[in-house]
């Protein structure tokens, strides 16, 4: 085998090495979609079942992005992590909206006893 053979195959393999038959994922997405869901865990998701349920379909959604990538497809995976960051934030929108529910129930019943 000449250099010139060994040097193209050498070449070859690392290429396909290094493209792995699958591309990364969109690191802003990715970055975005994982700070939602952080924020929706650190807000408490797991507390409230609607909210909670949301924030179960934010990280299976990542995982699909994660495999959309793996298979090489980064447009569906970059789909699928902006559709990831929108059910964890409706996740945090649902625990906000409850707690602004407690507070305002709160408020009337401390109204109530002041009558």
């Amino acid at each position: 085998m000449t250099h010139i053979e060994t040097t193209t195959i050498i070449g070859a393999v690392l290429l396909g090495a290094a493209c792995g038959g699958g591309s990364q994922l969109p690191s802003q997405e990715l970055a975005q979609s994982q700070a939602s869901i952080r924020a929706a865990t650190e807000a408490g998701a797991d507390n409230y079942p609607e909210a909670a349920a949301r924030l179960k379909v934010a990280n299976d959604t990542v995982n699909r992005a994660e495999k959309a990538a793996k298979n090489g497809d980064a447009e569906s995976a970059k789909v699928l992590l902006k559709d990831a960051q929108a059910d964890a934030d409706l996740s945090l929108a649902l625990i906000r909206a409850k707690d602004a529910e407690d507070r305002a129930n709160q408020a009337q019943r401390r109204l109530q006893n002041v009558k």
